[in-house]
């Protein structure tokens, strides 16, 4: 998913400085999960990793990426859904097979890539053989609502998937995981063909090359390990606070003063599933009300004492803070708390330079500082 802040290009400088640093796979908190890179990232090296984010469609993909482990058989969806037992008959998955689970009580297990198949069809019965519908999204984010975020026909379509998912888990017929792993990728299906420069505060007056692409849902097989991750939709201080002791906090909040309730309001009505009923849409680009989710991250004058908070909260061990040179915290403010917070009074700084992330073009009134930007990562030992 395009997204402000995506840690998925500095993962190397992430993983380098943690084995500078020595710092042994145990738990972690990923405080600010985003699109949930980082929590993956350190599930897959053998964290057990808690993440946790104010915004709804990052706990979907906390859920998918980071929680989920394996997904099921599918065999109860294709009992009850033609189109689903179609497919797995078209590309010779209709062998019975049993999920993970099963195997775990002695059942063999059939070959992963019928596992990997089911998943896949799905996922594609989901984008392209679900019939398409006039439903919230057509009417509001396409060109019927006067919104230029999605093609008419895309926007059915996102409606269908989303809708059929949803329908499926209220019937019963898929696990949890599975139901994330798919939404999940239902929300990064939308934004691969939205009408945008990469956030959801504006749309484009002209169909952009990508909008004009079928909407396509390509779900990612989760990382199969023996450790329970745990997503919060909630919080970080308050997560912290629950967690108790711990190995590593991983702190990477929003650098500027964009909240992300407002940019990226699409994808949180994606992944809110059932509130036709009661969302209520603002403004000419759809805005949904976002008090609970403004974060103090991104106020110069907030942002300060929210993080001596956060470290006051924690009972981590170590403290890593992504940040970058234009963030609203300086240099200086930031290691002094740091260091107030630190066993030794000591904050060690990785640095690294990468492109920036631009949503628009350089105007009149909107100049960028260059193409490049320092990301920074702060190292303190809490305890």
């Amino acid at each position: 998913m395009r997204y402000i802040g995506n840690k998925t290009k500095l993962l190397p400088f992430l993983r380098s400085a943690i084995a500078r640093l020595g710092i042994a796979p145990g738990v972690a908190h990923d405080a600010f999960a985003g699109t949930a890179a980082v929590g993956r990232a350190l599930k897959s090296a053998g964290w057990v990793v808690h993440s946790s984010d104010l915004m709804t469609y990052s706990y979907v993909m906390q859920r998918a990426y980071v929680v989920a482990s394996r997904v099921d058989s599918f065999d109860e969806l294709a009992k009850a859904d033609v189109g689903v037992r179609g497919m797995f008959a078209e590309r010779g998955l209709v062998a019975a097979h049993r999920s993970i689970i099963g195997a775990e009580r002695g059942i063999p297990l059939e070959s992963t890539d019928v596992a990997a198949g089911r998943l896949t069809a799905v996922a594609e019965h989901l984008a392209a053989r679900v019939t398409p519908n006039d439903g919230f999204f057509a009417r509001n984010f396409g060109p019927a609502g006067g919104r230029m975020y999605f093609t008419e026909e895309n926007a059915r379509r996102i409606d269908a998937a989303r809708t059929t998912l949803h329908d499926w888990r209220r019937r019963g017929l898929l696990a949890d995981d599975t139901f994330y792993v798919l939404l999940a990728a239902v929300i990064e299906g939308a934004d691969r063909i939205a009408n945008t420069a990469g956030v959801y505060a504006a749309y484009i007056k002209q169909w952009q090359p990508n909008a004009l692409r079928p909407f396509a849902v390509v779900a990612e097989p989760p990382i199969d390990t023996v450790a329970r991750c745990v997503a919060h939709h909630a919080d970080a201080a308050q997560v912290a606070e629950t967690l108790g002791p711990i190995d590593l906090l991983y702190v990477d909040p929003p650098y500027n003063t964009r909240q992300y309730a407002g940019y990226y309001h699409v994808p949180e009505l994606i992944a809110r599933g059932w509130f036709e009923d009661e969302v209520k849409l603002r403004g000419k680009t759809g805005l949904i009300a976002d008090e609970e989710q403004r974060s103090a991250w991104c106020s110069r004058r907030e942002a300060p004492d929210a993080l001596r908070s956060l470290l006051a909260a924690t009972g981590a061990c170590h403290v890593l803070v992504s940040y970058n040179t234009e963030g609203v915290i300086g240099d200086k403010a930031l290691r002094s708390i740091l260091a107030d917070a630190a066993i030794d009074g000591r904050v060690k700084r990785f640095t690294r330079r990468y492109k920036r992330y631009r949503a628009d073009s350089d105007r009149e009134g909107r100049r960028y500082k260059g193409d490049e930007v320092r990301e920074l990562l702060y190292y303190a030992r809490l305890r």
